[in-house]
């Protein structure tokens, strides 16, 4: 397990309060920037076809011509260029009216059903090339400040910390959270900064501080083996000790005098339970009160002793100390059958609270026994037993004979503070899903075990962590510039202080030199702190705070006085360099050359672009612009109903989105064709996908490159399970939404957006019908018809994926009555069909032909991929003026056959990503 797995939190969003009340913390901040006017060229104006305006002649000039039109609204003299908002409101009024069926009003001739539906198509496609267009930012880049994912990595550059900072606001209200124009500040955010600024710098000096601390404990798994012994001893005590109480029980029910007690309890509303004498106990006089016999009761009940009658686990717990090996380790089991006193299926693991926050190493040695099925062959590790969703999961192939060691980094932050964020966990793989609670599989369980359990399929031997010191190795350059500063007891004299906050606000502004007049103000402050009685440590972190919440720092700022546009300078074009592919500040290679004027050359421009894409810190850009250009934010919209997908645990779900990451890693690293994504023959993937997928022979947590034959489901986008997902509910599929997406991530041909009153697919939820009837019924409205024509042929062709992208052949609805219980009455099971006819495109029988065709379409998946590029790079959404910078990427791809480097090494190389407007 290469990557670091970071558990981290921040306390709940509040003002910021400085330790001095009395001290404003004002700070006159100037950045000149002169925004020049945005002058627009000429646009290419969307043009609607004379066939339209042939249309409204024939159905709407009657009623909206040059003569008393009706509600003063002609369409006689509508022009077919929208080169203006007032032609575009009006054309919106005729695709409203249209869509809404006012539109010829009753008695009128009515447009033909495909002839509305082809003009629907073709005006409301014109209607979003218009929307772009006459909002097109003609190339002006606007100033921005980071984003959340560029403030969480540039603190960690620059403090080595990891911050929590989805409190912050989201970005993320267009295409891409890289756009300025909705990176606005808030006088809240500025707070919330202020916050941030200062937790992040408490988080970096405690790193420091325990720079040189080493620890190591390890917890022995076979302690187990004696709670059960004890535990054991326990129920059979508590048995004992039921069965003495319930006989005076029933010695009192047996006494002649007490049968008219016994009558009335046995007339009440549970006379006929059979334990409803000892629960009635309190009515036989003399009896003795459970409390007596170690039972405590509430309000006299006496449920405790009841139970301890019927030990339900006993036969389970006798069966795990048959188990070999119990004395050197302990195994896994569901929740509610582990033998464990606590009643957990975990081994936990608690980081003793002197332990500070740094980097640690976490390691456990496991096995796997005979009765491990393949999919019961994973340990999942996490923080917080309580917590559902474990943090990773990993394949265990040793034996008890020769048991397997598994370690993976962790860091602890401040945010481990609470005892349950320092509890570490190891269970098997699904034992926390929902579907482990169901009786069918716990029914199933007991079932394969004789009626006790289900068998064990995972042994522990040992886990441990340690603490890693960090001592002699690089620091984090805004800690490595304030020098002795850092420490708790300190009195730096007043050049020290002056030329270290001078030099840290340096390497927080990227390079732009602060004022004079700015680090007399920082000096200022932290000297006020100080006479207020502050210490030396917190007076500095009040005071760089205020760095870390300054235009300079939050913001990526590209001044520009002259008008028209202008080269960004050195240090510019370093800083949109890496925050294009690190989300990131520059480093000190980017730095040098910006200093030796050497950054601009196309040849050192194209190198560096490479060797950013080749350092780790380029996963920030591969999950940044991945996550937004597919839509990947679906995956987070519904939670998968584990009881019909009782396979996709929590931790396939965490590898099927993974796997859509690392294959374009995979992509990158290799410089590969992007078309890959749409048919490749190889998937990317670890074991507990690969097993998902039924893929032999795929071990270890590592995602890697594995071949599969020509006619597997699997390879590309429409192959992984995450993709299928967000094409449904969680519970059943939607051919709708699986249509949309591929038109609109892989085709480059988004349908616009759905009128407002189109009848819903909800009308028809409680219908017996197929999941294509059901779609099908959606169309019989023409203004349907225009979009769902195009789109739900590409997903019917998918349906042989279920909701969670398992492969299946067949498809099933069961509805329910009036009381919400299953009818079944409203049961219907069917095979799929994936035969479609595409729109304007070939007839299809099976998924593999549809992948086929969408594999064909290269240049458009290459259009709409290199689109999203620009505008991801450039922080503005694209625009008609980057057409020439479009086609030329699309160029030199194609001639390097579509190699996805060949896309950035144009872009960062361009005018467009080197000059400022």
């Amino acid at each position: 397990m290469s990557a670091i797995i970071s558990f981290n939190s921040i306390p709940e969003t509040k003002q910021y309060q400085p330790q001095m009340p009395f001290i404003q913390l004002i700070i006159t901040v100037v950045i000149v920037v002169t925004f020049p006017s945005l002058l627009r060229a000429e646009s290419v104006p969307p043009i609607a076809k004379m066939e339209s305006r042939q249309l409204l002649e024939k159905y709407c000039v009657s009623c909206h011509g040059p003569d008393d039109p009706s509600a003063n609204f002609r369409v006689d003299d509508l022009a077919l260029e929208i080169t203006d908002l007032t032609t575009a409101s009006r054309w919106q009024k005729v695709l409203n009216a249209l869509n809404s069926n006012e539109m010829p009003p009753e008695g009128e001739p009515q447009l033909e059903k495909e002839a509305k539906a082809d003009f629907l198509d073709q005006l409301a496609n014109v209607m979003v090339s218009a929307r772009r267009n006459l909002s097109d930012q003609a190339g002006t880049i606007t100033m921005r400040r980071l984003n959340r994912r560029e403030y969480r990595a540039t603190l960690r550059e620059l403090l080595g910390v990891e911050m929590n900072v989805n409190e912050l606001p989201d970005d993320t209200s267009s295409n891409f959270d890289t756009v300025g124009s909705n990176l606005f500040m808030s006088s809240t955010q500025f707070e919330q900064y202020m916050a941030l600024g200062r937790e992040a710098l408490d988080e970096a000096f405690e790193w420091e501080a325990a720079a040189a601390v080493e620890y190591k404990l390890r917890f022995e798994a076979e302690e187990t083996t004696q709670k059960v012994r004890d535990y054991i001893s326990y129920q059979l005590d508590a048995q004992k000790r039921a069965q003495e109480w319930t006989k005076l029980v029933d010695d009192a029910v047996a006494k002649p005098e007490n049968a008219s007690i016994v009558e009335e309890i046995k007339s009440g509303p549970l006379g006929n339970h059979r334990h409803i004498f000892y629960r009635s106990w309190k009515k036989f006089p003399g009896v003795i009160a459970p409390e007596e016999f170690g039972f405590k009761t509430v309000e006299n009940n006496a449920d405790k002793a009841v139970t301890a009658l019927s030990p339900f686990h006993l036969p389970y717990h006798r069966y795990y100390l048959e188990q070999p090996a119990i004395e050197t380790g302990a195994y896994l089991a569901i929740p509610n059958e582990h033998p464990s006193v606590l009643d957990t299926a975990t081994i936990n693991f608690l980081v003793p609270f002197k332990w500070p926050v740094g980097n640690y190493v976490v390691r456990f040695q496991a096995a796997v026994t005979d009765d491990a099925t393949p999919d019961r062959q994973f340990i999942e590790f996490g923080i917080n037993p309580r917590v559902e969703q474990a943090m990773s999961a990993h394949e265990i192939t040793g034996t008890i004979e020769k048991p397997q060691v598994v370690e993976f980094p962790l860091i602890m932050t401040r945010g481990n503070k609470e005892r349950a964020n320092r509890s570490l966990f190891l269970r098997e793989v699904g034992t926390r899903d929902h579907w482990q609670h169901t009786n069918r599989i716990a029914d199933a369980g007991r079932k394969d075990n004789h009626g006790i359990g289900r068998t064990f399929a995972l042994w522990v031997d040992w886990m441990e962590v340690e603490r890693v010191p960090t001592a002699g190795l690089p620091k984090a350059p805004g800690i490595d510039v304030l020098g002795p500063l850092v420490q708790t007891d300190y009195s730096p004299d007043p050049n020290e202080l002056r030329e270290n906050l001078q030099r840290f606000a340096l390497a927080a502004f990227r390079g732009r030199e602060p004022t004079a007049t700015y680090i007399d103000q920082l000096v200022a402050i932290y000297h006020a702190f100080r006479q207020s009685g502050s210490k030396h440590d917190d007076a500095l972190k009040e005071t760089l705070s205020i760095v870390l919440a300054s235009p300079m720092f939050l913001y990526l700022a590209e001044p520009h006085s002259a008008g028209g546009a202008a080269q960004l300078t050195q240090n510019e074009l370093a800083n949109r360099l890496s925050y294009f592919l690190w989300s990131g500040p520059p480093d000190q290679a980017l730095f040098d050359l910006a200093r030796q004027h050497e950054l601009s050359s196309s040849t050192v421009l194209a190198n560096q672009a490479h060797r950013l894409l080749d350092d780790p810190r380029s996963k920030e850009f591969v999950n940044g612009f991945t996550y937004q250009w597919l839509g990947l934010n679906r995956l987070d919209f519904f939670q998968v109903n584990l009881v019909n997908h009782p396979r996709f645990g929590n931790s396939v779900k965490l590898a099927a989105r993974d796997e859509i990451y690392e294959t374009m890693a995979h992509l990158l690293r290799n410089n590969l064709p992007i078309t890959d994504l749409l048919k490749a023959d190889y998937v990317v993937v670890n074991a507990i996908l690969a097993n998902y997928y039924g893929i032999d022979g795929v071990h270890g947590d590592e995602f890697r490159p594995v071949p599969v034959p020509a006619d597997s489901p699997r390879g590309g986008l429409l192959g992984m399970a995450g993709v299928h997902l967000m094409g449904s509910n969680g519970d059943h599929t939607s051919p709708v939404e699986r249509g949309v997406w591929v038109l609109r991530h892989l085709l480059n041909d988004p349908p616009p957006p759905a009128p407002a009153n189109v009848p819903q697919l909800a009308r028809l939820a409680g219908q017996v019908l197929t999941t294509r009837e059901r779609v099908l019924a959606h169309q019989m409205e023409p203004q349907c018809t225009s979009c769902h024509r195009k789109i739900d042929p590409i997903g019917f062709a998918m349906e042989n994926f279920d909701a969670a992208g398992a492969w299946r052949t067949e498809d099933s609805f069961q509805g329910v009555d009036e009381s919400g219980k299953r009818d079944p009455k409203k049961f219907l099971k069917w095979t799929i069909d994936p035969t479609v006819t595409i729109y304007k495109g070939p007839q299809i029988s099976s998924f593999v032909e549809l992948r086929d065709h969408i594999a064909t379409q290269k240049e458009a998946f290459a259009r709409g991929f290199s689109k999203g590029l620009i505008e991801y790079a450039l922080g503005r959404p694209y625009g008609f003026r980057d057409e020439p910078l479009l086609e030329e990427m699309l160029r030199q791809g194609k001639e390097q056959n579509y190699a996805i480097r060949s896309y950035i090494e144009v872009l960062v190389q361009s005018q467009e990503f080197q000059t400022k407007l």
